[in-house]
């Protein structure tokens, strides 16, 4: 009896001793996934500021939540991965899990994003831009079918340009001064230029420094805040603003692998931060904006000069019809160009933007 006795005694203070023990470790660590995610590009962009600095942080805040994951992000970002236009190769071929793919370079790829570039001279607002590209995503399921084709889950657009101006090495005063000169644009931009008299030059915002320093092109499609963080006004002090607006240009994508590989709550978190990512990267670019083209004034003398509104009337009419063109060759491929076309322009006259031609007519 004295030894059954010792025994439960024993077996009583083994329990309560793991009950306390219980009490003061927690329920279940949370389980670590490792992701990459790239750009060439470096966080003085907006889009990777706010990848890096909002989204990331934003998806492990979401995940702590619960506190059963949690990302052990690698930050491959400023081209130690990938170099500029290499992200959407990068994400397709799993070089990175997660990455900011710039569209507006691989409007052969994904075309239906282009539909902002074809629609120049319609609106400066960056975050009707972005609500209007989502709003198309969800309307039109072709999106995510295109992303899928380079093995890609695109989780929420956003953009960096507020309103393209043309800046110079030498002045610009009226539309009829462009005629003749090398401008370096992205592709999409190219068209704008080239109707004006302009020899276009494909670039990007990587290479423009040097660029326009040993004169490849002289003048540049940019916007204010990349004119000042890139410093593009030293080598082009002057800038001319013509209104051509705002665009949409980048797409933050998952490889499909992983993402298939995922638990439904990480899904759920990267999914949840976009709307971050999204307003993080727009204020960045605002604050920007009035920022970089005091930057510009303070640091390089830019002269900033204001189109008159005959030349930018004049400049609209005399492109051709981009976006006619452009949702009929979707169509032909087998995607609803004229269907996104209308919808957008309609959303931009819904929200009585100060549209300039209507694309989806003429």
């Amino acid at each position: 009896m004295l030894i059954k006795s010792i025994v439960r005694y024993v077996i009583a203070i083994g329990a309560v001793s793991i009950l306390a023990l219980a009490s003061v470790l927690p329920a279940s660590a949370a389980k670590t996934i490792n992701l990459t995610g790239i750009s060439g590009y470096p966080p003085a962009a907006t889009w990777i500021g706010a990848f890096v600095d909002t989204f990331m942080p934003g998806v492990n805040a979401e995940l702590a939540k619960t506190g059963n994951y949690k990302i052990n992000w690698n930050k491959g970002v400023s081209g130690t991965i990938v170099k500029p236009r290499g992200e959407l190769e990068g994400v397709e071929t799993g070089l990175g899990d997660v990455g900011v793919i710039v569209s507006a370079f691989h409007a052969d790829k994904v075309p239906l994003y282009d539909v902002a570039f074809k629609t120049p001279f319609t609106t400066k607002d960056l975050t009707l831009v972005i609500a209007t590209t989502g709003k198309m995503e969800s309307m039109f399921d072709d999106y995510g079918k295109t992303w899928a084709k380079f093995n890609q889950v695109n989780l929420g657009p956003s953009g960096a340009v507020d309103n393209y101006m043309l800046w110079s090495k030498t002045k610009i005063n009226k539309l009829s001064d462009i005629k003749g000169r090398k401008v370096g644009a992205a592709g999409p931009n190219l068209p704008w230029v080239i109707a004006a008299g302009a020899a276009g030059v494909q670039t990007n915002l990587a290479d423009a420094y040097n660029s326009l320093t040993t004169g490849i092109y002289d003048n540049m499609i940019v916007w204010r805040q990349a004119a000042g963080a890139f410093k593009l006004c030293e080598p082009a002090p002057f800038v001319i603003d013509a209104n051509l607006g705002a665009v949409n240009g980048f797409s933050l994508n998952v490889n499909k692998d992983t993402w298939a590989g995922l638990p439904g709550e990480v899904k759920n978190a990267l999914k949840a931060a976009i709307p971050a990512w999204q307003k993080d990267s727009i204020d960045r670019v605002n604050k920007g904006a009035a920022g970089g083209l005091a930057r510009c004034k303070k640091d390089f003398g830019t002269v900033y000069t204001k189109m008159s509104d005959a030349d930018i009337k004049a400049w609209a009419a005399m492109l051709p019809p981009l976006a006619k063109n452009w949702a009929a060759a979707q169509d032909k491929k087998g995607l609803p160009g004229t269907a996104i076309l209308k919808a957008w322009m309609d959303n931009m006259r819904a929200n009585n933007q100060p549209v300039m031609r209507d694309w989806d007519v003429k």
